[in-house]
């Protein structure tokens, strides 16, 4: 079967105005992201939620889960959206694009994926604690529900940010975050608290991994220490 065969359009303006009303009424995480590769060779991708539909003006406008903001960098690229609960994809190009929002017009179709295609649709390496377990060095411990860290990006020590742990051991420790976007594999994190105990001299740590918790619709970030 055709790709062409596994998506049917959507080209009806109310149709489409209904659709984006149920985003903004449920408050649905929608994946977003950038096809195109950054400048460092990355892809993009990030949860966001409709916060605004003008139906008169035909406008709509995106926002990021975390408040780190979208990385896209510039509104001349295509980004695709889509929302696994309709298994409806939209390509479009921004009308306006910061840190914090995008505004987008009303797009003049969207596509309904069938079930087969959309399971083509692989953003995030899903979690399996089974299939990695393999890969640890040290045995981990797991966190409670209000445990957490503080921690700074290599990038932006003025940004120290509060997490919830997921877990740790003396080689590394995982934390939860609410968008796909806010770490990438390489980045150096400096942790200076962990469950509210101050640390004298802040633990260095690379991310290794992202991966998508599904059950939570959360992001496990996996931290190696260095």
């Amino acid at each position: 079967m055709s790709e062409e065969n596994q998506r049917k359009l959507i080209t009806d303006d109310l149709e489409i105005i209904d659709i984006f009303r149920l985003f903004y009424k449920s408050k649905e995480n929608l994946w977003l992201w950038q096809q195109t590769p950054d400048e460092q060779g990355e892809r993009p991708v990030h949860f966001c939620q409709v916060r605004k539909l003008d139906v008169l003006k035909k406008l709509i406008e995106l926002t990021p889960l975390s408040d780190d903001g979208f990385t896209f960098s510039s509104k001349e690229k295509e980004l695709f959206l889509y929302s696994r609960k309709k298994n409806i994809a939209v390509k479009f190009k921004p009308r306006e694009l910061e840190s914090h929002y995008i505004m987008l017009s009303l797009p003049q179709k969207m596509n309904s994926l069938s079930p087969e295609l959309a399971k083509k649709i692989s953003l995030v390496e899903a979690e399996d604690e089974s299939s990695n377990a393999h890969k640890r060095t040290q045995p981990r411990k797991s966190a409670g529900e209000k445990q957490t860290i503080k921690a700074y990006k290599e990038s932006d020590v003025h940004k120290v940010k509060l997490y919830n742990l997921y877990d740790i051991s003396a080689g590394g420790l995982a934390l939860k975050a609410p968008d796909p976007g806010v770490f990438k594999k390489g980045d150096h994190i400096f942790i200076t608290s962990i469950n509210t105990k101050d640390l004298d001299n802040p633990v260095k740590g690379k991310v290794v991994s992202i991966r998508h918790m599904e059950e939570d619709d959360l992001f496990k970030v996996g931290v190696q220490f260095v």
